[in-house]
């Protein structure tokens, strides 16, 4: 299982990939929508130790949207600056999408997003 550490006022928390492979595509998906939502619900999921978000997703409904707004409300109730949420919030997306899509996909991806005909 993948882990990452990051900082957030000044302390250290380890993310580690969650389990659930739907849970992982949900937040992943979520920052098409809200960034900030999206990436605050990947930190929640990812979230491996102590002094955790108090939000859980399930409580959300499993709506990425609405659980990555509370953590978000959770995690700058403490002081945390919406710019160090949003950063270790990036690491744990990326967390989320590491090994959801193939090299073959993200290839064919990038092609078809390149605007090149043919």
């Amino acid at each position: 299982m993948k882990t990452e550490i990051v900082t957030l006022a000044g302390v250290d928390v380890e993310l580690r990939q969650p389990t659930s492979v739907a849970a992982r595509w949900d937040a992943y998906g979520a920052v098409a929508q809200n960034p900030a939502r999206g990436f605050a619900a990947a930190l929640g999921l990812c979230w491996a130790g102590p002094n955790r978000p108090k939000p859980r997703y399930a409580a959300h409904k499993y709506d990425p949207l609405s659980y990555g707004g509370a953590v978000l409300d959770d995690l700058a109730s403490r002081g945390i600056s919406i710019a160090e949420i949003n950063g270790a919030g990036l690491v744990a997306w990326k967390l989320c999408g590491d090994g959801l899509l193939s090299a073959q996909e993200v290839a064919e991806a990038e092609d078809f997003s390149s605007g090149e005909e043919g």
